[in-house]
């Protein structure tokens, strides 16, 4: 933008700006009472000194023309009269010639009156045509300021569109990144794993809130325990890392299922310097508290009543996500089969505890092999879900009818065999066998991963 001009500054003329009004004195201009007065001194005086003081009768042409034609040449047509009665003052007064015999009254009065008569229709005839010249003149002076005001309107007003358009055009860019960060911060909680979604929550505050400073709590029975603080300062900050039923945060926040804000006197004193915002984590599908995010530090102008209601959106979205997550996992943990059709690592658990007991009494012993993968951070998810599929197939098709697979639930990064009534030793041999079907059926990219297979025991907990 353009920076404002100076108030104080003083305009500089132009040649096409309008001219200040000239000086003027009785109604005619100053300057051109002056250039007539020297004039006719200084013609008066050479014709007292020179011409024996006739006033140059008899000259022709008269010298008393040169200021009627310069004055309404110069400035029109009341100079150019004012010329003319002054070269016929100055001509007349106290020089009228006398009436010859063969003059009758009108050759004399003609004789008396030809040049001033002359000088008055040339100084009307001249000033008026100087009149129309200045009058021309001073409409085009008028037209171009005009518009050169319109010029300048115009250009003030395509400088305001342009800026608005930019303003606007970087409003829009800026939207189009937030709600595309947005999105991809939500996406990031949009998971059936809890650990993935709270890996996914500072994303979304960060985008949403854009606070300095702020944590996440979890509720851990009658406990808000810190899981994640980010921009904190371990030797200045001494902000508490838990709250306990006792405190009046916890009471207020989880009890009360209430959002603080430092702006509200009562809020400000539970919040006791803990923060500027606090909020109960809620599903809004079961309405349970599942715990609590604080924003201990944010900028003066991001905290206004928008910025309050979205952290109130905000806590319930991280909520709802964290509840589903919660959900899923116990709802995983009693399942019997996963989607790959392995046993679950839950019920594996158990009957793979079941099977020791047994085996204890009926005196067998029962082995498991662990298949892990590893570099699985290099790959990608279509990558992850392709060796996991082909880690699946190979153990489902090289067990035996006594042997159970399973998941151990960390999306394809750990597989697990419980071989039922077979001895460490035979296990060994079974740990081969399935490296090699396991080896045979990874596609041609991911033949070098590295694969560690883990045999051992069962033992029975006492």
């Amino acid at each position: 933008m353009s920076a404002p001009s100076n108030p104080q500054s003083t305009p500089q003329p132009t040649d096409d700006a309008p001219q200040a009004a000239p000086r003027r004195l009785l109604g005619f201009r100053r300057v051109a009472l002056i250039e007539l007065a020297l004039f006719f001194a200084a013609a008066l005086w050479v014709d007292w000194a020179l011409g024996g003081g006739l006033r140059f009768e008899g000259a022709q042409p008269h010298p008393f023309w040169i200021p009627v034609l310069l004055l309404a040449i110069q400035y029109g047509t009341n100079e150019g009269v004012l010329a003319a009665l002054a070269a016929a003052a100055a001509l007349r007064v106290g020089n009228l010639p006398e009436q010859t015999i063969a003059q009758d009254l009108y050759q004399y009065l003609y004789a008396l009156t030809r040049e001033p008569i002359l000088w008055l229709v040339a100084g009307v005839l001249f000033g008026e045509l100087r009149m129309r010249q200045i009058r021309e003149r001073e409409d085009l002076r008028n037209n171009l300021a005009m518009a050169r005001k319109e010029s300048e309107a115009i250009t003030r007003s395509y400088r305001a569109l342009k800026s608005v358009k930019e303003n606007l055009e970087t409003r829009v860019a800026g939207q189009l990144r937030t709600v595309f960060t947005l999105y991809q911060a939500a996406k990031a909680i949009d998971k059936l794993d809890e650990g993935e979604v709270m890996l996914g929550v500072a994303d979304l505050i960060r985008t949403v809130m854009k606070p300095d400073k702020f944590s996440l709590f979890l509720l851990n029975n009658d406990v808000l325990e810190s899981v994640t603080n980010e921009g904190w300062d371990e030797e200045q900050d001494g902000y508490a890392r838990w709250f306990d039923h006792a405190s009046s945060l916890f009471e207020r926040v989880v009890g009360r299922q209430r959002q603080l804000c430092v702006t509200r006197i009562e809020d400000e004193r539970i919040l006791n310097g803990e923060g500027v915002l606090a909020g109960p984590l809620i599903s809004s599908d079961t309405g349970e508290v599942v715990g609590m995010i604080k924003i201990e530090s944010m900028g003066f102008t991001d905290l206004s009543v928008n910025t309050v209601e979205n952290f109130r959106i905000l806590c319930e979205w991280i909520g709802t996500a964290l509840a589903k997550a919660r959900q899923y996992s116990l709802a995983n943990e009693q399942r019997i089969m996963t989607d790959d059709s392995l046993y679950s690592s839950h019920y594996i658990g158990r009957q793979a505890e079941f099977l020791a007991l047994l085996g204890r009494r009926m005196g067998f012993e029962t082995t498991s092999i662990t298949i892990r993968p590893s570099g699985l951070s290099r790959l990608s998810a279509g990558q992850r879900a392709e060796l996991a599929t082909a880690i699946g197939n190979a153990v489902r098709e090289s067990l035996r009818d006594t042997d159970l697979a399973c998941d151990f639930g960390n999306q394809g990064g750990s597989f697990g065999v419980v071989l039922t009534g077979t001895p460490l030793e035979g296990a060994k041999l079974v740990e081969a066998k399935l490296e090699k079907a396991v080896r045979a059926s990874l596609p041609s990219g991911l033949s070098r991963i590295p694969i560690a297979f883990t045999t051992q025991k069962v033992e029975a907990r006492e």
